[in-house]
């Protein structure tokens, strides 16, 4: 998934820093897609499927070669970043519903998309075997957009991404 750890040189590539593998990209936007990515050093061009998807997919596929040993598997989301995207059946129940504008529907239409990855890996690694011996952590990297269009629920805490108020910086744990 998303590397925004040094975008630039070698020296700050993932299989530099720990990771025997990388399938993602190093730097922050990415179009959800017309998306390149790279695994482990070799490029490779979006084939048209919606790079949330494909995040999910390539992590369920680390899940099965890798299962009968123990690992640790980071999967970087950049949903709900910008660009925004979604598809169209995942933005349709929000955006025909009323409640929201059309901003907030793209939102919680790519975090449904995003969810329904989450559950594609607790369900690979229930056939694994696994699920039961597996710590799973989800939390976000910074509070919401809060730019005058998009008017998201942010709880009580004060501002939001890039901010250094509580509602910009705190996260879960």
């Amino acid at each position: 998934g998303k590397w925004h750890n040094g975008a630039v040189g070698s020296d700050y590539h993932p299989n530099q820093r720990g990771f025997d593998e990388f399938t993602g990209f190093r730097h922050g936007l990415m179009d959800y897609y017309d998306w390149r990515m790279q695994r482990n050093g070799q490029a490779f061009n979006s084939n048209g499927r919606y790079l949330t998807d494909v995040i999910a997919d390539e992590a369920n596929d680390f899940i099965l070669r890798n299962h009968k040993e123990p690992f640790f598997l980071h999967i970087a989301y950049n949903a709900p970043h910008t660009p925004l995207q979604a598809p169209q059946e995942d933005l349709k129940p929000y955006s025909e519903s009323g409640r929201f504008t059309p901003e907030q529907a793209m939102i919680y239409a790519m975090i449904s998309r995003m969810d329904r990855g989450l559950a594609s890996l607790q369900d690979t690694l229930r056939k694994a075997g696994i699920e039961d011996n597996t710590l799973l952590i989800f939390t976000s990297d910074n509070g919401p957009n809060l730019d005058h269009r998009m008017e998201r629920f942010n709880s009580h805490l004060r501002e939001g991404k890039m901010h250094v108020y509580e509602g910009g910086i705190r996260l879960p744990l």
